[in-house]
């Protein structure tokens, strides 16, 4: 998503939306929910594989699982647009991805057990929406508990979701209305 957004902004594609009688709130919604149902998409493809590929048993609600995946790529595209506007060029972009992607994936708890971090890395691991999606996501397909047991970091998801969600729209707006 940050790659987009700034390719618009190299190749004036944005100033082109600009001019038709669109508002803002829908130009980002048609920029947000093509790339949303595609990864949701993503999703459902990759537990039908573990399903019926592997042969994992998956032991609780489908549908939460689904929510939940929908409010952390909420998340990812916020965290997109955000560092999309904040930069003027792609080399930038993926540059910045890179380096906030790895630091998230290394202290999600996916390749090392949070328990098994450093003390700071623990704490610090704490602020990374992936651990707590990761954590849910295990707790609800693999152990079968059911919301009662993973809503601490379902709340923390929706803290991310909305703080993101809040900051990159009116960054977006802001960059709209320049």
């Amino acid at each position: 998503m940050s790659c987009s957004a700034v390719r618009e902004k190299e190749s004036g594609t944005l100033e082109q939306l600009l001019m038709t009688p669109a508002e803002n709130w829908e130009i980002l919604l048609a920029k947000l929910s093509p790339l949303s149902i595609l990864l949701l998409g993503d999703v459902v493809l990759v537990l039908c594989l573990a399903r019926f590929i592997f042969g994992l048993p998956l032991r609780s609600d489908i549908f939460l699982c689904l929510l939940f995946s929908s409010i952390y790529i909420s998340i990812v595209i916020s965290l997109g647009i955000l560092i999309g506007t904040m930069l003027q060029n792609q080399q930038q972009t993926q540059l910045i991805a890179f380096s906030i992607n790895v630091p998230l994936g290394l202290l999600s708890g996916a390749i090392t057990p949070v328990e098994s971090m450093p003390s700071l890395f623990q704490y610090a691991s704490l602020l990374n929406p992936l651990r707590h999606y990761i954590t849910i996501v295990r707790n609800l397909l693999i152990k079968g508990v059911g919301i009662d047991v993973v809503w601490p970091n379902a709340i923390a998801l929706l803290f991310f979701s909305t703080v993101l969600l809040v900051i990159s729209t009116r960054k977006f707006r802001s960059q709209l209305s320049a």
